[in-house]
C-alpha cells in the first residue's frame, strides 16, 4: 500500500498480538498498523476505510526463511512469489543446515534434528529455514519439527517455535522485530484462512490447552490438523500476494 492508497480496515480477525489479543479489526494506512480493536469501534473511527472482511482468519508476523540458500549464495528471485504464497516476507542466504548470524542459532528444522529446549534454556536465540531445499520451505513444517516432532525432551513450545521461524530470522539479519502486530509497528503480516486455533504450551504436563483470550497469549493455528493457507501476504502495507477474492468492499 502506498502513502496515498486507502487505508484497509480488516474486520472479523483473530490478531495475533501481545498487546491486543482480543482486537477484531486491525487498520493499515502509510504502511504502518494504525490502529487495532474492536470491529464495532473500527467501523464508526475509520468510516472512510477500505474493509477487508477477514472474518475468522488468523492475522500473524509473516515468517522468515534465515537459510534460503545452502551455500552462502542469494535466494533465488524465482523463488519469491511461491515463498510469499507460503506467508514468508524475507529470505535471507543461508550457510547450510545450521549456522549462526548475529548471536543467532540459524537451523533448518526439517533437515536435521537439535535439542531446541536446551538451547533455548542456555540462552541461545533461534531462527528456522529452508537450508535451500524446496520440500522444506513450508513454514509450518518448521514450527510442527520443533514443537511436535523429535524426542519429547527436545520439543518447545508452538509460540516459541513461531517465533524462530518469525522473528528469529530479522535477528539473524541484525533487525530487531516485536514479535506480534502492534500499533505503531510496519504493516508486515500475513493473513491466514479461518482455522481451528490454540495455545499449546511446554511444561510438567507437557501439552496445556487454551483459548482464552484473558491469558493474552496470542492464538496459533492447530498444526495437528494440517496447516492454514496464507489468503494475503502484506510487506510494508503493500499487498505482495494475495487470495482474499470477494472480501473487500
Amino acid at each position: 500500500m502506498s502513502p496515498t492508497a486507502p487505508a484497509q480496515l480488516y474486520t472479523g480477525i483473530v490478531l495475533y498480538s501481545t498487546a491486543d489479543p482480543e482486537a477484531s479489526a486491525m487498520l493499515v494506512a502509510d504502511g504502518l498498523i494504525a490502529w487495532t480493536g474492536p470491529e464495532d469501534s473500527a467501523r464508526v473511527l475509520h468510516p472512510g476505510a477500505q474493509v477487508i472482511e477477514a472474518t475468522g482468519c488468523l492475522l500473524t508476523p509473516g515468517f522468515v526463511d534465515a537459510s534460503a540458500s545452502a551455500d552462502g549464495t542469494l535466494p533465488d528471485p524465482d523463488q519469491e512469489q511461491t515463498a510469499l504464497a507460503r506467508g514468508i516476507v524475507r529470505r535471507l542466504p543461508g550457510g547450510g543446515a545450521a549456522g549462526a548470524s548475529e548471536g543467532v542459532r540459524v537451523v533448518a528444522p526439517l533437515a536435521e534434528r537439535v535439542d531446541y529446549r536446551s538451547l533455548l534454556a542456555d540462552g541461545v536465540p533461534l531462527a528456522f529455514g529452508s537450508a535451500g531445499v524446496a520440500e522444506h520451505a513450508d513454514p509450518w513444517a518448521w514450527v510442527r519439527a520443533a514443537a511436535q516432532q523429535g524426542p519429547v525432551e527436545s520439543r518447545i513450545s508452538d509460540r516459541a517455535a513461531f517465533l524462530a521461524a518469525t522473528r528469529g530470522g530479522h535477528r539473524a539479519a541484525g533487525d530487531r522485530a516485536p514479535g506480534s502486530l502492534l500499533t505503531g509497528t510496519e504493516a508486515t503480516f500475513v493473513v491466514w484462512e479461518p482455522w481451528d486455533l490454540t495455545v499449546r504450551g511446554q511444561g510438567e504436563q507437557f501439552e496445556t490447552w487454551s483459548t482464552d483470550p484473558r491469558a493474552r497469549t496470542p492464538l496459533l493455528p492447530d498444526l495437528a490438523q494440517g496447516a492454514p493457507r496464507a489468503l494475503r501476504t502484506v510487506v510494508r502495507g503493500t499487498v505482495a500476494h494475495d487470495e482474499m477474492g470477494g472480501r473487500i468492499s
